[in-house]
């Protein structure tokens, strides 16, 4: 199995490179590839040399998925209350039609698809308890109180 760069589509030595997270994506991906025989099954990592590169691409795609979800979110609510707004029927087809045009303009940002790259951090939270512990304020230290002077 060859370690490929996803950046410049070199191969990469062993021991060399960052590897990149297989998500439901890439094996979504790998799963029709193999359906079709052209599964290469490579390993894939982003080289030393380009990681600035890529991490300007992951950027980018965040950023884009991020806009067509906003995009899509008012797309929706703006077919689905607007008609309400003018007076029409509560209609179920045309939610459903707004949440298939939603999904589809979602699915747009998958066209620049950058996956993560995979990371070993213990201090990442796993759980639900632990995010929110992680994002709760934290208890100032209690002062001991002053005497009153008398």
């Amino acid at each position: 199995m060859a370690r490929m760069c996803i950046v410049s589509r070199e191969e990469v030595p062993k021991g060399k490179g960052t590897p990149i997270k297989e998500d439901g994506i890439i094996r979504t991906i790998r799963r029709i590839k193999g359906k079709l025989g052209i599964l290469q099954n490579n390993e894939l990592v982003v080289s030393d040399e380009k990681l600035e590169e890529y991490k300007k691409k992951r950027s980018k795609f965040e950023k884009m998925a991020v806009i067509h979800t906003t995009i899509a979110a008012v797309f929706v609510i703006v077919l689905v209350v607007g008609p309400l707004l003018m007076g029409a029927a509560f209609n179920i087809v045309s939610v459903f039609f707004a949440l298939v045009l939603g999904v589809m303009i979602m699915a747009l940002a998958l066209l620049g698809y950058i996956p993560a790259l995979e990371t070993n951090d213990e201090t990442m939270p796993r759980t639900a308890d632990e995010i929110v512990e992680k994002l709760a304020p934290k208890k100032p230290a209690k002062r001991p109180r002053r005497k009153k002077k008398k």
